[in-house]
Parts: C-alpha cells; sequence; structure tokens
C-alpha cells in the first residue's frame, strides 16, 4: 500500500459520517473503535496540532499536512 492510499484508508476510517471532516468525537470513537485509549488531553493535543484554521475539525488537507509532519 503506497503511502498516499494509507493516508486516505486512514482519514476515511477517521472521518466516521464521510463528511470530509473528523471532529474530535469522530476521532474518539474511532480509537475507541480500535482499542485504542486516548484521553481527552490528547485528543486536544493532536486537535491543537492538525486542525491549522481552528474550527474544531480537520480537514483532509489538514490531515494530510500533519501526517507530513509527523513523518
Amino acid at each position: 500500500m503506497s503511502t498516499n492510499e494509507e493516508l486516505t484508508r486512514t482519514f476515511n476510517e477517521l472521518d466516521m459520517n464521510d463528511d470530509g471532516q473528523i471532529t474530535m468525537q469522530e476521532f474518539a470513537g474511532a480509537m475507541s473503535a480500535r482499542g485504542e485509549a486516548v484521553s481527552e488531553a490528547e485528543i486536544a493535543s493532536i486537535f491543537a496540532d492538525a486542525d491549522s484554521d481552528r474550527d474544531g475539525r480537520i480537514s483532509f488537507h489538514e490531515f494530510a499536512a500533519a501526517w507530513n509532519r509527523a513523518g
């Protein structure tokens, strides 16, 4: 699987309602469904880094930029 395919697949898994945006609630729900415990503080930190326009949601563009920064 290419990096772009992995990026798209991961975004789509987190965007649980398929609206092209990831909310904090969707992120928390997706992590819980994966069996991963993530605290509210950790989610807030992820969103502080990734949500560049500060609208409370992570778009695919913002997700890709954060993904590339994490390298």
